[in-house]
C-alpha cells in the first residue's frame, strides 16, 4: 500500500499535478482504497476516522467524475448533464431566481466540517473550473444566497440550512448525481438521520452514493443499507491508525471537584503551547476557557452555542498561534483542521472509546508527537476502562500531580479510600490518610475529601452526560 503513489489511482492528470503541488506524495490508506472504488462508480461504505485523510478520499474522485462528464464521456445524471454543459459554455445564463441545481452533494454534521471540506474542494479544484458552495446554519443566508444564484457545481451543506434553502425553492437537489454523506454518526447523535433520509430522496437523479462514519452503530448501518443497496462495496481502516506510537497517552485520577484546578497548572508548568481540551458538554466548555483566561492562558471556545463568526475566529486565532488553548466539545470539534496541535486534553472521559481515538488523533501528525493527557474522577472510570480494553493496553497512570488519587479506589466501593490531605497551599501536597466509610468530608485544614467503601462507590452509568450538540488532518498527507 505504502507504495502506491496518486498517478497509480487512476485519477485526471490535472488533480494529480495540484495533489504534487500541495506536497502530497503517497496516499493514506483509505485514499488508496476508497479512490479507485469510486472513481469505478460504485456505492461505498466507508469507516474511517478524521484524520486518515477521508476528505480526500471523497473529494479527488468526485472532481474526476465531474470533470469527466463534462468532457462528454458520461452523462452527469438526470438534468444535471445539460445544466452544467449550459453553463460551462456560458450560453444559457439562468435567470436570477432559478433555484440553484448542483450535481453533486456533499452533507456534512457541522459547520466547521463543512467549511473544511469546501476548502479541500477549492484547493483540489483549482484551475478545474468546477465551482463550489458551502451552505451551513449560524451565518446569514444573504452570501450564501448568492453563491447559490452563481449555480455551484459541488454544493457542501449541513442539513438544517440545506432544507431552509429546499423550502425557500433556493436549490434544486433533482440534479444531483454523486451524494456524499460524512460522518454519518455524527448525524445520529444530532437527530438529523430523518432530514438525511428526506434529502436523499429529493436526489432522484442519484447515480452514486457513498456514506462514511468514524463507527457504524446499529442506526447507520440500517441507512447505509437503504441509501447504498446491496452492491455496495465497503472500506474499513482499522482505528490503530489513530493511536500511533508518536501519542504519549497518559490518564490522571482525581476527584472532578480538583480538575478546574489543576487544569492551568499542569498547562503552565508542563509548558503546553497549543491544546486543545475537550468537554462533553457546552456549558462546561465555556467555564473552562473562562477559567483558563483568568489564569492568564490565553484559550477560547469552540461549541454549538456560539455563533458562526465567533466559532470561526476562535479556530482561526488557535490556528495563528493568538491563543493558546481552544476549548471544545466533540461535535463542534470535528472540523479542526490545525497545524502542531501539541496536546490534547480530555477534561471530561468521553461516553463512547471510539471518541476518544477521534480526540487524541488530533495530536502528532505528520510523524511529529504529541501528547493526550485523561483527566477521570470516579464516575468516569468505567469509561476510562472501556476505551483501554478497545486499545488493548492500560494507559499510563500519571501519579505526579498533585490531587492524584489511586484509580483501584476511585469508583470501586471495595474498600478503604485514600483521600488526599494538603490540597493547595503549594507546600504539604501529598496523599495522606485513609478515609471513612462512603464519601467523607474534607481531611482537614485544606483536605479533600476521601472516598471508602459503600456510598456512592458505583460508577456512573453511560447516562452520565448527555451530548450537549446534537467531529482532518494537517499533516503533509492529503486531508
Amino acid at each position: 500500500m505504502q507504495s502506491l503513489s496518486f498517478s497509480d489511482l487512476g485519477l485526471a492528470e490535472s488533480l494529480i499535478k495540484v495533489v504534487a503541488r500541495e506536497g502530497y506524495s503517497e496516499p493514506t490508506e483509505v485514499q488508496a482504497r476508497a479512490i479507485p472504488v469510486l472513481l469505478s462508480g460504485a456505492n461505498l461504505l466507508g469507516t474511517a476516522q478524521t484524520g486518515t485523510g477521508k476528505t480526500a478520499a471523497f473529494t479527488l474522485p468526485l472532481l474526476h467524475v465531474i470533470l469527466a462528464d463534462r468532457s462528454g464521456n458520461e452523462p452527469a445524471g438526470g438534468g444535471g448533464a445539460g445544466r452544467n454543459a449550459g453553463r460551462s459554455n456560458s450560453k444559457k445564463p439562468y435567470r436570477r431566481a432559478a433555484p440553484a441545481r448542483p450535481v453533486a452533494l456533499i452533507l456534512a454534521p457541522t459547520r466547521e466540517l463543512a467549511i473544511q471540506i469546501d476548502r479541500s474542494v477549492a484547493v483540489y479544484g483549482a484551475g478545474t473550473g468546477v465551482s463550489h458552495l458551502a451552505v451551513f446554519g449560524g451565518a446569514p443566508k444573504g452570501r450564501q444566497l448568492e453563491g447559490l444564484r452563481r449555480q455551484p457545481d459541488v454544493l457542501v451543506a449541513t442539513p438544517g440550512r440545506l432544507q431552509d434553502f429546499i423550502g425557500e425553492g433556493a436549490i434544486d437537489l433533482s440534479g444531483v448525481a454523486y451524494f456524499i454523506l460524512d460522518e454519518a454518526d455524527r448525524m445520529l447523535d444530532m437527530g438529523f438521520i430523518p432530514e438525511v433520509r428526506k434529502i436523499a430522496k429529493m436526489a432522484v437523479a442519484r447515480k452514486q452514493t457513498a456514506l462514511f462514519s468514524a463507527t457504524m452503530p446499529t442506526e447507520v448501518e440500517h441507512l447505509a443499507a437503504e441509501l447504498l443497496g446491496p452492491e455496495a462495496q465497503r472500506v474499513a481502516i482499522a482505528p490503530k491508525a489513530m493511536t500511533a506510537d508518536g501519542i504519549k497517552q497518559s490518564v490522571l485520577h482525581m476527584t472532578r471537584e480538583d480538575k478546574i484546578t489543576l487544569l492551568p497548572e499542569i498547562i503552565r508548568e508542563r509548558g503546553m503551547f497549543r491544546v486543545l481540551v475537550f468537554t462533553r458538554t457546552k456549558h462546561r466548555a465555556a467555564r473552562v476557557a473562562k477559567v483558563l483566561s483568568k489564569a492568564g492562558i490565553p484559550s477560547d471556545e469552540i461549541h454549538g452555542n456560539r455563533t458562526q463568526n465567533q466559532r470561526q475566529r476562535a479556530l482561526e486565532s488557535f490556528r495563528r498561534g493568538k491563543i493558546q488553548v481552544l476549548v471544545g466539545t466533540d461535535v463542534a470539534a470535528r472540523g479542526i483542521d490545525v497545524d502542531d496541535i501539541t496536546h490534547v486534553i480530555n477534561y471530561e472521559i468521553p461516553n463512547e472509546p471510539e471518541t476518544y481515538v477521534h480526540r487524541i488523533g488530533r495530536t502528532a501528525r505528520a510523524g511529529n508527537e504529541g501528547v493526550a493527557l485523561s483527566f477521570c474522577d470516579r464516575d468516569e472510570l468505567n469509561d476510562f476502562r472501556r476505551i483501554e480494553s478497545m486499545l488493548r493496553s492500560e494507559v499510563e497512570i500519571d501519579r505526579s500531580h498533585p490531587f492524584h488519587v489511586e484509580p483501584a479506589i476511585v469508583g470501586r466501593g471495595s474498600g478503604g479510600g485514600r483521600g488526599n490531605s494538603g490540597r493547595r497551599g503549594h507546600a504539604g501536597r501529598g496523599n495522606a490518610g485513609h478515609g471513612n466509610a462512603g464519601r467523607g468530608g474534607r481531611s482537614g485544614p485544606g483536605g479533600n475529601r476521601s472516598y471508602g467503601p459503600g456510598g456512592n462507590g458505583g460508577n456512573r452509568s453511560k447516562s452520565g452526560g448527555r451530548r450537549d450538540e446534537r467531529r482532518s488532518a494537517s499533516s503533509r498527507r492529503a486531508r
